[in-house]
């Protein structure tokens, strides 16, 4: 491993919530919360799809939840209300969310040495505020979020920089960051709090 970090042509690219931060559980959790007034059945599928869905936008989750699984319209409107609803809940709780065990000391130690990218279905301007209030900007070369989807979004940043994709590492913890990194050629190193468990 130690020859990828001297080679100047490699690059890393992050997700966020549950790479960088313990904070993908606590989204789960937020989300799940604002449906906590529907029946258990409904309650339950709806948990069973955010253990599923990690990694895609807010709005794309919401969508499929009220129109595919509690079948009732998704309209702009109700989707608004929702994302908003969510965003003052979980804000909060990143803020205060631990760094993932030895995250923040890779970034500590390998910052400088080659290029370094934050990938993240996280609303942009949110990221980069979270990103700045838990003085984490210096670590990233360009903090990168939602729109567009995170395939798009790192074809854009391997164009964008010139970066080759055989060069680059995308490191995630949800099959979304995996099929990111698969659809671009990249190479990917999965994170999970349960081997047991694994999307990959």
């Amino acid at each position: 491993m130690s020859d990828f970090f001297a080679d100047p042509k490699h690059v890393l690219v992050f997700d966020f919530d549950g790479v960088i931060l313990d904070s993908a559980s606590l989204k789960r959790q937020a989300f799940a919360a604002l449906y906590d007034g529907e029946p258990e059945t409904g309650r339950q599928a709806v948990r069973a799809y955010l253990n599923r869905r990690g990694g895609q936008p807010r709005e794309v989750k919401f969508r499929h939840i009220e129109s595919h699984i509690l079948g009732r319209e998704a309209s702009e409107a109700r989707i608004r209300e929702l994302c908003q609803r969510f965003k003052a809940d979980v804000e909060a709780r990143i803020l205060a969310a631990p760094a993932i065990p030895g995250a923040l000391e890779f970034l500590e130690r390998r910052r400088g040495q080659l290029p370094i990218y934050l990938l993240s279905a996280t609303p942009e301007h949110e990221l980069r505020e979270i990103v700045a209030r838990r003085g984490l900007a210096r670590y990233f070369d360009e903090v990168i979020g939602a729109p567009p989807d995170k395939a798009t979004a790192l074809r854009n940043l391997l164009v964008r920089h010139g970066h080759t994709a055989r060069h680059t590492v995308m490191v995630g913890d949800s099959y979304n960051d995996f099929r990111a990194a698969s659809s671009n050629g990249t190479r990917f190193i999965g994170i999970t709090a349960d081997p047991t468990a694994s999307p990959f």
